[in-house]
């Protein structure tokens, strides 16, 4: 398996690569049915989605992370962030809007020139739970604002979409604050450096598992490098770099036919034995026995 550069990724380019029907622009789209067509590999993108399945499964990578969406979980992600959807049940729907900065910026207001701690904010999760109550208000509010879009004229489709956008965003914001009004926004220098070393991540991965590699070629310090992905992710380099690891290690195990030596070449591990060992200590299972059960496994 060939390492790829991680794709930086548009709403133009979902709309092409899904085949949607959407003329209306390509800096917005919402989606009421979730697509079972899905990029293969990990993209980044330049844009920013919110929203709550209805029903069905819909589980999604992002920066290493699987989140399994039930019908309480509001799911966020933003600019920068690595993402690939890892499995969407057939007839999932939902309610989903997807907007760059730039089609809400053109707003004189709006959440970023106003609110500098929202839910849009690095720094927040990218899963907040919600209560029944605030779920129904959450649901409620896309299927007004969703039945709006639908009905708007031509005409002036793209100016009050904005607008409508906008209004969803407060309110979901309103709604949510008491979930996050205890986490800390991320500065942009400090998000930058996060998404650089993602992407750097992504490329190297398999060639450079210490953090000092990294470090030198973001041109800080490991002690820096260290205190920022741990303050936007929660964990430190080392960790991340051995979650790529593992993922990637999951995968080969579970849905290729190489052999556990060509698997430890892949992965640049010396020694067959030595990768088994990381494979236990990062699965808790052997590879063997992680290919045997995958089905069982494959949450685990």
């Amino acid at each position: 398996m060939k390492t790829h550069s991680v794709l930086k990724y548009s709403i133009k380019d979902i709309i092409a690569y899904r085949g949607l029907d959407w003329p209306n622009s390509d800096e917005f789209l919402y989606l009421t049915e979730i697509p079972l067509t899905f990029e293969v590999d990990f993209v980044k993108p330049d844009y920013y989605c919110f929203g709550l399945i209805d029903q069905g499964q819909l589980e999604i990578n992002i920066n290493g992370d699987l989140c399994n969406l039930t019908p309480n979980s509001l799911l966020i992600y933003r600019p920068g962030q690595l993402w690939k959807v890892s499995n969407v049940a057939e007839g999932t729907t939902g309610s989903f809007v997807l907007f760059s900065k730039k089609f809400i910026e053109s707003l004189n207001e709006n959440i970023f020139s106003v609110r500098n701690h929202s839910f849009l904010s690095q720094g927040i999760p990218t899963l907040i739970e919600l209560n029944d109550a605030d779920r129904k208000k959450i649901r409620n509010l896309f299927s007004e604002i969703f039945t709006l879009f639908y009905h708007l004229s031509n005409s002036s489709w793209e100016l009050v979409a904005r607008n409508l956008t906008s209004a969803l965003i407060y309110e979901t914001d309103n709604i949510v604050s008491q979930y996050i009004h205890a986490y800390q926004v991320i500065t942009n220098k400090e998000e930058e450096l996060f998404s650089r070393f993602n992407h750097l991540l992504a490329d190297h991965f398999k060639t450079n598992r210490k953090p000092e590699f990294y470090a030198s070629v973001l041109c800080v310090t490991t002690n820096y490098l260290y205190m920022v992905t741990k303050k936007i992710s929660g964990h430190t380099p080392t960790e991340l770099i051995n979650k790529k690891v593992i993922n990637a290690a999951r995968y080969l195990v579970s849905y290729t036919l190489l052999s556990f030596v060509e698997i430890a070449r892949d992965l640049n591990f010396n020694d067959p034995f030595i990768f088994s060992k990381y494979f236990k200590k990062g699965t808790g299972y052997s590879p063997m026995h992680y290919r045997t059960h995958t089905a069982s496994l494959t949450d685990a």
